[in-house]
């Protein structure tokens, strides 16, 4: 069985931005890692990603 705490721990920490991204403002973020600024928000009509440019962490998934 796979440990999904990761998962959700991953999924609240970037629920405000992805929420923003999805709404079509992928501009101004910052990472909810390292705290910098100029996260590169994509989103597309199947996938999402929001990867930090300093730290290199992101978050990536499926759209239904």
């Amino acid at each position: 069985m796979q440990d999904t705490g990761s998962d959700i721990d991953a999924l609240d920490a970037y629920e405000d931005i992805l929420q923003e991204v999805l709404a079509g403002r992928s501009e101004g973020h910052r990472c909810p890692n390292c705290g910098e600024e100029g996260l590169d928000c994509r989103a597309d009509e199947a996938k999402v990603r929001l990867e930090c440019r300093k730290c290199g962490r992101f978050f990536e998934g499926l759209l239904a």
